[in-house]
């Protein structure tokens, strides 16, 4: 007893004195976090706790071989308390050596085999580095001396991954028999507990394919037990399974069953209609079952009845819609619903009050015909009695006019340059209206139904634009959109029009301004990425090194982040969500955006970048995945100008794109690596390399001639044609940089700084002048390049009609338009940018000469 006390107080003595490392630690401020783990060690040299956080502290300062040094030493001495183990596995995540971890916990538990939180933290360092198997053995490890059902199901789960990552078909089958048994094994004993094991037996099952067990389990007592959920909510599971049985009969019966008590649910709609479609196709005169189109049509305007003394329910009306859709493809739809019109108007005329009626419209539009559409757009503009014209003076009759405005446009013939610049007058006209009366009500979070009017109104200034060739509409666009963002601030619709607007004129900078305000970050670098880095090289090189290198960050460090998802994953049983986090690492892992940033970025740095060592980039993914988001823009064209091939075709231009700059980045690596003083002999790998190199960047080149032929349509909510050819400043940076590096290999630092005359062979001779040859074209084209940069035509101010209007409105606040301002200052900051950095190429080149 004596001794457990003097541990206990000699503990908490240690943790007394450790606690300042801790709190300098959280609070990132590593030097005193240093100086407070030496003062500690001054009286406990062999302190392991100490020590580790003291490698900590110095890993956070940049000193790695000072931190790697005590790390190891402390490794040898096979540490096992917690606050150790813990301060050195910080360490080696944060510096990428996650298998140390494996090795440490290994020895800790060697040292003390009946430490349940050291075998689970040993299991935990697998998951981190993948390692299924020795997941497996550490699970079922600690599970013989601690036998609870977590840690068992951790080593099923570490067996269904080993069969998803298995590519033999016979092993994959006896992992998955293994991962079943034991399952059934703890059923049979009547040990499971917890939901997330029922889900992982299904799991097991799926990967099985063996739908019938699946559903003798779903519909058992057990299942009930452990997956309370809703009423009906058993019932709903077997849908999936019922489906690949081909039970068509069932699901009917189970969806209407489902529908009357939940008839909002559109996750029940869909199986409903497909088992209707399929038992329209099979005998049987079933009266309980729905199989016919009228039967389906009946049971829904049921649905819409039972509920017309409540709130209107979406679900029932998109249904009818659904129905007439399907039926359009195969089938008369009129003989059963009428004519597909007053549908689609009978739902805005319910919904139109809701910001989604017009999206959750837009799909079923397409199945009416172009005639039918045209011929009717006038009934869509003036279903709830509003017009283009009208004033409407309360929230919702603002947004009920919006979205008749939309489904108007949604459905009209495309207007004329004319007609679109008088439509977003009359919009924006509105939008000021409603300002100057107190109806533009936004917060700080949340925008209001007024802002659709100026959202509306860019859209037809784009389009008379793109058919006047005519900028003049883009500035009265600009100006709408930034006093709705003034007025809106949480107006994303606003500023991702702006950025695409600005970039439309060539602005970058000033759509920098927007993005930073859109606070783009994680994942959406990836998905948004497109919109705004795809153009901000050409304008704004130093920006977009930020942009790329924050991407590339992500990148990199996505899979540190994800796989302490994965313990967490673990840790509370949600085994589902481990499949979705391993398919979106390696989605991410190949992400053909985050390859494109990181060549980008290796090669604006030798344009506008500070020198640093260009390094062969990382080797493409064999499929590389589409990560972007197309649909972030709305827009109001017509069914027949929208493009269903735009996103596979841009992602295949694209592609084209990304191994051109691979060929290029690769090339220029190669060419430093072989700069140096070995004997030719020793340079035949990188030259064959190189070759390799040349020729994927001849054969991308023709793909891209191929890919980017044709001209595309300037559409505001897809990505803008592509400037794939480099502009003269990026050909210049990349030729002066390997300038540079033949001038490296042919006159080596201490042959320069020697004043002797040096006899050069004939070779070395004509080799010095080619590239003097070379480095006068290049300071030419910097000198002409210079001269049209020197004349660059001044901005000028443009006059916008929208400040004459707002001048007319008695409003408190005075609001000056900024666009004006970002467009003069924009293109001042883009010329002197370049000119800048034409002025050091020139004075570096001209060092060079010899």
């Amino acid at each position: 007893m004596a001794g457990r006390l003097q541990n206990m107080q000699d503990g908490s003595i240690v943790e007394r004195r450790l606690r300042p490392i801790y709190d300098w630690l959280d609070n990132g401020n590593n030097k005193k976090a240093l100086q407070e783990a030496e003062k500690v060690l001054k009286k406990s040299p062999s302190l392991q706790s100490a020590r580790a956080l003291k490698a900590l502290a110095l890993l956070r300062l940049g000193k790695g071989p000072e931190a790697f040094a005590v790390l190891d030493a402390l490794a040898e001495e096979k540490p096992s308390d917690d606050t150790t183990l813990q301060a050195m596995t910080i360490s080696y995540r944060e510096s990428q050596q996650l298998p140390k971890v494996c090795a440490l916990y290994e020895a800790a538990v060697k040292a003390e085999p009946l430490s349940e939180e050291l075998h689970s933290h040993l299991f935990m360092a697998y998951v981190r580095v993948g390692d299924y198997r020795a997941q497996q053995r550490a699970a079922m490890a600690l599970y013989k001396f601690a036998p609870k059902n977590p840690y068992y199901f951790w080593a099923v789960m570490s067996i269904v991954l080993q069969a998803k990552e298995s590519e033999d078909s016979t092993k994959r089958g006896i992992l998955l028999a293994l991962a079943q048994r034991m399952v059934d094994n703890f059923i049979s004993e009547k040990k499971m507990e917890a939901e997330q094991e029922a889900r992982l037996y299904v799991m097991i099952l799926e990967l099985q394919e063996k739908w019938e067990d699946i559903l003798k389990f779903i519909e058992s007592p057990l299942y009930s037990q452990l997956v309370p959920g809703s009423p009906g909510s058993p019932a709903q599971e077997t849908i999936p399974y019922l489906k690949k049985l081909g039970l068509w009969r069932r699901i009917n019966l189970i969806c209407k069953s489902l529908l009357q008590d939940h008839p909002d649910r559109w996750d029940y709609y869909v199986p409903y209609l497909d088992s209707v479609f399929i038992l329209m196709k099979e005998e049987n005169n079933d009266d309980a079952t729905d199989n016919t189109p009228e039967k389906a049509h009946e049971f829904i305007c049921q649905l819409v009845e039972n509920f017309t003394s409540g709130r209107a329910l979406r679900g029932p009306y998109l249904a009818r819609l659904e129905l007439y859709k399907r039926l359009s493809v195969d089938g008369d739809p009129a003989a059963v619903l009428g004519s597909g019109v007053p549908l689609c108007v009978q739902y805005l005329r319910v919904f139109a009050h809701k910001p989604c009626a017009v999206p959750d419209l837009r799909p079923y539009l397409p199945m009416l015909t172009q005639k039918e559409r045209e011929d009717n757009c006038q009934v869509f503009l003036k279903c709830m009695g509003f017009d283009e014209n009208s004033e409407p003076d309360n929230v919702d009759d603002i947004q009920r006019q919006i979205s008749c405005v939309a489904a108007w446009r949604l459905t009209a013939a495309p207007f004329t340059a004319e007609e679109c610049l008088k439509l977003a007058e009359t919009l924006r006209n509105n939008y000021l209206r409603c300002l100057s009366a107190g109806l533009v009500t936004s917060t700080i979070t949340e925008f209001c139904a007024a802002d659709g009017y100026g959202i509306l109104a860019a859209h037809h200034y784009f389009f008379a634009a793109t058919q006047q060739q005519s900028s003049a509409p883009i500035l009265e666009a600009l100006c709408l959109l930034e006093l709705v963002l003034h007025h809106s601030p949480a107006n994303f619709h606003a500023k991702l029009l702006l950025i695409s607007l600005y970039h439309l004129l060539g602005a970058a900078i000033a759509a920098d301004s927007i993005y930073t305000r859109l606070e783009v970050k994680h994942v959406q670098l990836v998905s948004l990425g497109w919109l705004h880095g795809a153009r901000l090289p050409a304008a704004a090189p130093h920006r977009a090194l930020q942009l790329f290198a924050d991407t590339r960050a992500f990148h990199t460090h996505h899979a540190k982040d994800s796989v302490e998802h994965l313990t967490y994953a673990y840790k509370y049983g949600t085994f589902e969500k481990l499949v979705e986090l391993y398919a979106w690492s390696q989605r991410l892992e190949a992400c053909s955006w985050c390859a494109l940033a990181a060549r980008e970025r290796a090669l604006l740095a030798l344009l506008a970048g500070p020198p640093a060592p260009l390094h062969a980039p990382n080797q493409l993914p064999s499929e590389p995945t589409d990560n972007r988001d197309l649909n972030v823009i709305v827009n109001f064209e017509p069914p027949q100008l929208q493009d269903p091939d735009l996103k596979s075709r841009t992602f295949t231009q694209d592609l084209a794109y990304l191994r051109l700059k691979d060929g290029l980045v690769s090339a220029i690596a190669l060419c430093i690596e072989s700069a140096d003083s070995r004997p030719l002999e020793e340079k035949r790998q990188q030259y064959e390399e190189l070759k390799t190199c040349i020729e994927a960047f001849s054969s991308a080149m023709d793909k891209c001639r191929e890919r980017y032929c044709e001209k595309e349509r300037v559409s505001i909510s897809a990505p803008f044609p592509s400037r794939i050819i480099v502009k003269p400043p990026v050909f210049i940076g990349i030729i002066t940089y390997l300038l540079g590096v033949c001038n490296e290999l042919v006159a080596p630092t201490n042959t320069k700084k020697s004043k002797k005359k040096i006899n050069h062979s004939p070779d070395e001779i004509k080799t010095h002048k080619l590239l003097n040859k070379l480095n006068e074209s290049v300071q030419n084209s910097i000198c002409f390049l210079e001269q049209i940069f020197d004349n660059w035509p001044q901005y000028e101010k443009f006059d916008s009609t929208l400040e004459e209007e707002f001048c007319k409105l008695n409003l408190n606040n005075k609001y000056n338009s900024p666009v004006a301002q970002k467009l003069r200052n924009g293109q001042q900051d883009m010329v002197n940018d370049v000119k800048n950095i034409l002025k050091r190429k020139s004075k570096y080149l001209q060092s060079l000469v010899q």
